[in-house]
């Protein structure tokens, strides 16, 4: 996965440089040598996001940048940084919670079906009735469909599909290439379409569905090789 640069923070490259005086003492420590140690923390954090691949640890290490560099300035009255790393930390802590949002919408599109409720503002109702053929092997493939009633049979795999289903997907993503199984409705058929522009625009907008469609390819390919080999045995 590309990863964006870290998030830039001109306090990286200034707050080490100031030669910020702060008075008074607590537990033998100087005030002035912990708050500026926060600037050397918060320029070192800086400096490790700029050389991590992963997001949720380069985000975190923004995190903690911004805390140290908001201590340092609130101490040193300098208004720029503070504002800067003020504005900075919740919007890394938001990118997090969306990366996180994300995984889990991958992670359950791999477990089961897609949310369909999110591709039907885009589908076209149509229905189909008992015999007639959607496509047959060969023919150029334009749109996907999902059955909402009925049942399909895929004749060349011997397969037949039902309610939930979704079919000639494969032959959708393959340039210039035919449908790879002819489908024929068992039943009358209600069913939705989606032309190929329409698919690009939902996997883009949710890509666990983009992960569902690479899945159900990839059974469908497998269940085509099985039904070749059948035959030839």
């Amino acid at each position: 996965m590309a990863v964006r640069g870290a998030p830039f923070s001109y306090s990286a490259l200034a707050a080490p440089r100031m030669g910020v005086s702060v008075a008074g003492t607590t537990g033998g420590y100087t005030v002035h040598t912990w708050i500026e140690a926060t600037s050397y923390i918060g320029s070192a954090l800086i400096f490790l996001a700029f050389f991590m691949r992963a997001i949720v640890p380069l985000r975190l290490a923004a995190i903690g940048s911004n805390v140290f560099f908001i201590i340092y300035a609130a101490y040193t009255g300098l208004i720029p940084i503070l504002v800067l790393d003020l504005a900075l930390l919740p919007l890394n802590i938001w990118r997090i919670i969306e990366y996180r949002r994300l995984e889990r919408q991958v992670r359950a599109a791999s477990q089961g079906a897609p949310d369909m409720a999110k591709a039907v503002p885009f589908m076209k109702a149509t229905k189909a009735a008992a015999g007639e053929t959607l496509f047959e092997k060969g023919d150029a493939a334009s749109q996907l469909y999902y059955l909402e009633e009925g049942r399909v049979r895929l004749e060349e795999v011997g397969v037949e599909i039902g309610p939930g289903a979704l079919l000639g997907e494969i032959a959708l993503f393959l340039d210039d290439a035919g449908r790879t199984a002819t489908a024929t409705c068992i039943t009358d058929c209600r069913m939705r379409t989606l032309n190929r522009k329409q698919v690009e625009e939902l996997v883009m907008m949710d890509p666990g569905f983009g992960l569902f469609l690479t899945k159900l390819i990839a059974r469908r390919q497998t269940d085509n090789l099985e039904a070749t080999r059948a035959a030839l045995a």
